[in-house]
């Protein structure tokens, strides 16, 4: 075969491997790394070090809007805005059982009460096998298109007692009504931080279509509200920023279209080696055998 026959076949070959995931990479894409957390709310040292980091962008104006019920009824101190806030999304996969999706947002300027906040955040998804098509599942919610979004709150302000955790299934047609959400476990915690730390499994949530190599569309958004060190609530209103992955995806009318794209890595675990019965009696057999043959030589030599 000449060689620039065999150059053509090659490159061919490349194009076919990599069209699916360049059809699908519409907007940012992102390879999670090979790892696994505790999930705790606690972003504890080297923990997500694995993990593949992006930074999560601030939604133009949003950091304009106080937590409701705040003013007048409940309080009336001087507001604090939450300026120019900063976040981080890590991503990380154990293989084929969960992946593991955390996020900090830092409030500039504002060292949080850790008695004192309240954060929502939001996974969102649509796994379809070839996930080609750039539409939702199904067209309707009648089978749901285990497709949506995840999302959850938690804070110590009373509106996020009692609000739990809920997985909303979406199609062409627009949102289906809430369920619980299966196979997915939530923590986030305060520091001078909100952090969030969730583990979905590949294998028991609506996340269930995909795993190691696999790509799919996927965004998150998170939003939250602190108090002030030492000043408690409800004395003071404190702006609550929203962030994202990728930028501008509130913005977005066409979902979507307008997420960026997960790919879940390969993240292969090195097996002991333990030797089977068999090779054991054939590796004992021939050191026996070849002791027996030593000792014969040596015998004749003497």
């Amino acid at each position: 075969m000449k060689s620039r026959s065999l150059l053509l076949m090659v490159s061919v070959l490349c194009l076919f491997v990599l069209a699916p995931a360049s059809v699908l990479s519409q907007g940012p894409t992102v390879t999670a790394g090979c790892g696994a957390a505790t999930v705790d709310g606690v972003m504890s040292p080297g923990e997500w070090a694995p993990a593949t980091r992006v930074a999560l962008a601030p939604v133009e104006n949003e950091n304009s809007i106080t937590h409701p019920g705040w003013a007048g009824e409940q309080g009336s101190g001087e507001v604090s805005p939450a300026q120019a806030p900063t976040g981080w999304l890590y991503l990380m996969n154990d293989g084929d059982r969960f992946l593991y999706v955390g996020a900090v947002m830092t409030f500039d300027n504002i060292t949080a009460d850790p008695d004192c906040w309240d954060s929502w955040m939001c996974v969102n998804f649509t796994d379809e096998p070839d996930a080609l098509d750039d539409e939702w599942a199904a067209p309707d919610c009648d089978p749901l298109p285990k497709e949506g979004w995840y999302c959850a709150h938690e804070g110590t302000l009373p509106d996020a007692q009692g609000v739990p955790d809920y997985f909303t299934p979406f199609s062409e047609s627009g949102d289906c009504l809430p369920q619980p959400p299966a196979g997915v476990r939530t923590d986030a915690g305060p520091a001078t931080t909100i952090v969030w730390e969730w583990r979905l499994s590949l294998n028991n949530s609506e996340l269930d279509k995909v795993g190691p190599g696999d790509c799919f569309r996927f965004s998150t958004g998170m939003g939250g509200f602190v108090c002030e060190q030492a000043t408690g609530s409800p004395e003071v209103n404190i702006k609550g920023p929203q962030l994202t992955w990728p930028a501008g995806l509130f913005e977005q009318v066409d979902w979507p279209d307008a997420f960026g794209t997960m790919c879940l890595n390969v993240c292969e675990v090195e097996a002991e080696f333990v030797p089977e019965p068999g090779t054991m009696m054939l590796l004992g057999s021939g050191l026996v055998g070849l002791a027996g043959y030593a000792t014969l030589r040596w015998r004749t030599r003497e």
